[in-house]
Protein backbone atom coordinates (compact mmCIF):
# COMPACT_ATOMS: atom_id res chain seq x y z
CA UNK A 1 0.00 0.00 0.00
CA UNK A 2 3.21 2.57 1.07
CA UNK A 3 4.42 1.66 -2.28
CA UNK A 4 1.42 2.38 -4.39
CA UNK A 5 1.24 5.83 -2.47
CA UNK A 6 4.40 6.70 -3.25
CA UNK A 7 4.45 5.72 -7.15
CA UNK A 8 0.89 7.68 -7.58
CA UNK A 9 3.43 10.71 -5.53
CA UNK A 10 5.75 10.38 -7.92
CA UNK A 11 3.45 10.48 -11.26
CA UNK A 12 1.59 13.68 -9.93
CA UNK A 13 5.05 15.28 -9.53
CA UNK A 14 6.55 14.09 -12.78
CA UNK A 15 2.68 15.72 -14.58
CA UNK A 16 3.19 18.70 -12.90
CA UNK A 17 6.41 19.27 -13.75
CA UNK A 18 5.62 18.77 -17.34
CA UNK A 19 2.35 21.05 -16.37
CA UNK A 20 4.82 23.91 -15.23
CA UNK A 21 6.97 23.54 -17.79
CA UNK A 22 4.22 24.37 -20.52
CA UNK A 23 2.48 26.80 -18.40
CA UNK A 24 5.12 29.38 -17.45
CA UNK A 25 8.12 28.37 -19.67
CA UNK A 26 6.78 27.41 -23.30
CA UNK A 27 3.29 29.28 -23.28
CA UNK A 28 4.85 32.84 -22.87
CA UNK A 29 7.44 31.99 -25.28
CA UNK A 30 4.89 31.07 -28.05
CA UNK A 31 2.76 34.57 -27.50
CA UNK A 32 5.73 36.61 -27.24
CA UNK A 33 6.85 34.85 -30.85
CA UNK A 34 3.11 34.62 -32.10
CA UNK A 35 2.67 38.48 -31.27
CA UNK A 36 5.89 39.54 -32.70
CA UNK A 37 5.65 37.76 -36.07
CA UNK A 38 1.62 39.07 -36.27
CA UNK A 39 2.98 42.61 -35.61
CA UNK A 40 5.88 42.38 -38.55
CA UNK A 41 3.75 40.60 -40.99
CA UNK A 42 0.89 43.93 -40.46
CA UNK A 43 4.54 46.04 -41.07
CA UNK A 44 5.03 44.36 -43.87
CA UNK A 45 1.73 45.21 -44.95
CA UNK A 46 1.89 48.51 -44.59
CA UNK A 47 5.43 49.21 -46.28
CA UNK A 48 3.61 46.87 -49.29
CA UNK A 49 1.03 49.51 -49.19
CA UNK A 50 2.81 52.19 -48.95
CA UNK A 51 5.07 51.67 -51.70
CA UNK A 52 2.17 50.74 -53.91
CA UNK A 53 0.62 54.45 -53.12
CA UNK A 54 3.92 55.96 -54.11
CA UNK A 55 4.88 54.66 -57.15
CA UNK A 56 1.47 54.85 -58.61
CA UNK A 57 1.33 58.43 -57.99
CA UNK A 58 3.73 59.04 -59.57
CA UNK A 59 3.88 56.61 -62.17
CA UNK A 60 7.51 55.33 -61.94
CA UNK A 61 9.53 53.04 -60.03
CA UNK A 62 13.55 53.87 -59.69
CA UNK A 63 16.11 51.65 -58.36
CA UNK A 64 16.49 53.88 -55.28
CA UNK A 65 12.85 52.92 -54.57
CA UNK A 66 13.25 49.35 -55.54
CA UNK A 67 16.05 49.12 -52.97
CA UNK A 68 14.73 51.67 -50.25
CA UNK A 69 11.50 49.36 -50.69
CA UNK A 70 13.82 45.60 -50.19
CA UNK A 71 15.69 47.33 -47.27
CA UNK A 72 12.15 48.03 -45.48
CA UNK A 73 10.73 45.00 -46.07
CA UNK A 74 14.13 42.76 -44.54
CA UNK A 75 14.11 45.31 -41.75
CA UNK A 76 11.30 43.10 -40.25
CA UNK A 77 13.60 39.93 -39.74
CA UNK A 78 11.99 37.60 -41.81
CA UNK A 79 13.53 36.02 -44.90
CA UNK A 80 11.44 37.36 -47.83
CA UNK A 81 11.37 36.59 -51.98
CA UNK A 82 10.68 40.02 -53.08
CA UNK A 83 8.77 40.30 -56.70
CA UNK A 84 7.86 43.86 -58.16
CA UNK A 85 6.13 43.16 -61.48
CA UNK A 86 4.40 45.85 -63.88
CA UNK A 87 1.32 44.12 -65.40
CA UNK A 88 0.65 45.87 -68.75
CA UNK A 89 -3.24 46.25 -69.82
CA UNK A 90 -3.53 44.08 -73.38
CA UNK A 91 -6.74 43.32 -75.71
CA UNK A 92 -7.66 40.55 -78.04
CA UNK A 93 -10.36 40.16 -80.39
CA UNK A 94 -11.63 36.99 -81.04
CA UNK A 95 -12.71 35.80 -83.99
CA UNK A 96 -16.87 36.09 -83.36
CA UNK A 97 -15.71 40.07 -81.81
CA UNK A 98 -15.48 39.13 -78.31
CA UNK A 99 -12.84 41.20 -76.76
CA UNK A 100 -10.53 39.56 -74.14
CA UNK A 101 -8.66 41.40 -71.68
CA UNK A 102 -5.52 40.04 -70.06
CA UNK A 103 -2.90 41.69 -68.28
CA UNK A 104 0.89 40.71 -69.13
CA UNK A 105 4.02 41.04 -67.15
CA UNK A 106 6.52 43.70 -68.81
CA UNK A 107 9.59 43.84 -68.45
CA UNK A 108 10.51 47.41 -67.92
CA UNK A 109 9.19 48.24 -64.76
CA UNK A 110 11.03 52.01 -64.48
CA UNK A 111 7.49 53.77 -66.02
CA UNK A 112 4.25 53.24 -65.50
CA UNK A 113 1.42 54.52 -68.13
CA UNK A 114 -1.90 54.68 -66.91
CA UNK A 115 -4.26 51.47 -66.28
CA UNK A 116 -0.75 49.54 -65.55
CA UNK A 117 -0.90 47.86 -62.60
CA UNK A 118 2.02 47.41 -60.05
CA UNK A 119 1.98 43.86 -58.55
CA UNK A 120 4.23 42.89 -55.10
CA UNK A 121 4.69 39.63 -54.50
CA UNK A 122 6.13 38.59 -50.71
CA UNK A 123 6.85 34.89 -49.95
CA UNK A 124 8.98 33.57 -46.81
CA UNK A 125 11.80 31.48 -47.63
CA UNK A 126 12.68 30.43 -44.09
CA UNK A 127 10.86 29.25 -41.09
CA UNK A 128 10.68 31.17 -37.79
CA UNK A 129 11.14 30.58 -34.74
CA UNK A 130 6.90 30.86 -33.70
CA UNK A 131 6.64 27.83 -36.82
CA UNK A 132 9.27 25.91 -35.36
CA UNK A 133 7.76 25.91 -31.92
CA UNK A 134 4.72 25.32 -33.08
CA UNK A 135 5.57 22.06 -35.28
CA UNK A 136 8.07 20.91 -32.50
CA UNK A 137 5.65 20.86 -29.47
CA UNK A 138 2.09 21.54 -31.34
CA UNK A 139 2.51 19.05 -34.14
CA UNK A 140 1.05 22.40 -36.10
CA UNK A 141 2.16 22.81 -39.58
CA UNK A 142 1.87 26.65 -40.04
CA UNK A 143 2.15 27.55 -44.07
CA UNK A 144 4.94 30.15 -45.18
CA UNK A 145 3.90 33.66 -45.00
CA UNK A 146 2.89 35.22 -48.44
CA UNK A 147 1.45 38.37 -49.51
CA UNK A 148 0.45 39.65 -53.17
CA UNK A 149 -1.02 43.03 -53.32
CA UNK A 150 -1.48 45.33 -56.81
CA UNK A 151 -2.73 48.39 -57.56
CA UNK A 152 -3.67 50.27 -60.89
CA UNK A 153 -1.69 53.53 -61.96
CA UNK A 154 -4.32 56.54 -61.73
Amino acid sequence: MEYQNRMNGFLSRIISLILVFFMLILAPLVNSYCVTEMENRRQLLNEVTYFLDVVTDKKSVTNDDLNEFYMKVSSYGMVLDVQVNRLVKTATRESDGTVNITYISADNISLLNQRDVVQIKLKEKSESAYQKILNIFLGIEDEHYSLTMAKMVH
